[in-house]
């Protein structure tokens, strides 16, 4: 019996390494598959983020737009106002409808909340760009602040304008929305300091929200550029 004992302990001890090798090449290739569905899951959520990104890149353009024509309009009614400026009477209702366009734009959220929710957000693995995609969505509270403010502004301009002209609404999306009377409106305002004053609060945070909407729009296409290369690698 003795003869035969090491050939018993080398035979035990070679199926022992055998199960352990197929148990490490058994969970060796669950882990595979399992990085394998969350790097295929977490491309899907980039994909989406994409689409979301793409989106708010649109919104974000045309509010540029509309801001800018805001602000122009602020400047040319108060340049007006003060006699620096002549405005025909057909002028003056249009810039008086542009002064009151503010930016409709508030970042849809529900897509990154839904994914940071579900925890699918985190499993994007490039950290820096996760990073700098909540930052991105986390900005939007300062915005919709910002914008509260120019809205307040353009109800005030609003009153002003009721206060002094009539007054028809046009068909959305027909422009200009509102069609005043600039003879009235050139009448009753031209040389009003509060309507100035309005003016002018009204173009510094146009001018605000336009440069930091600019900004966004930036950010905006450079994440849309690295997420796109991320889902191609």
């Amino acid at each position: 019996m003795e003869v035969h004992k090491p050939k018993f302990v080398k035979g035990f001890f070679l199926e022992i390494v055998v199960i352990v090798i197929g148990i490490s090449l058994a969970i060796g290739a669950e882990r595979w598959v399992e990085h394998a569905r969350e790097s295929k899951e977490a491309k899907r959520v980039m994909t989406r983020m994409i689409a979301e990104l793409a989106r708010d890149s649109s919104d974000l353009e045309i509010n540029i737009q509309f801001v800018n024509r805001a602000a122009v309009a602020d400047s040319l009614l108060t340049e007006w106002s003060q006699g620096r400026l002549e405005l025909s009477n057909d002028s003056i209702g249009l810039y008086a409808n542009n002064s009151l366009l503010t930016t409709y734009f508030a970042s849809n959220t529900a897509e990154v909340e839904a994914l940071k929710g579900s925890g699918k957000l985190h499993l994007i693995e490039n950290e820096e760009l996760l990073s700098k995609l909540l930052k991105h969505y986390d900005r939007y509270a300062d915005f919709d602040l910002y914008r509260g403010w120019v809205e307040r502004f353009a109800l005030e301009l609003m009153d002003t304008y009721k206060r002094n002209s009539s007054l028809t609404t046009l068909p959305f999306p027909e422009q200009p929305t509102y069609k005043m009377n600039g003879e009235e409106l050139g009448k009753r305002l031209r040389g009003n300091q509060l309507f100035e004053n309005t003016l002018q609060q009204k173009k510094l945070f146009d001018l605000f929200i336009l440069s930091r909407t600019k900004v966004a729009l930036k950010r905006a296409t450079v994440l849309l550029s690295e997420l796109r290369q991320e889902v191609a690698n």
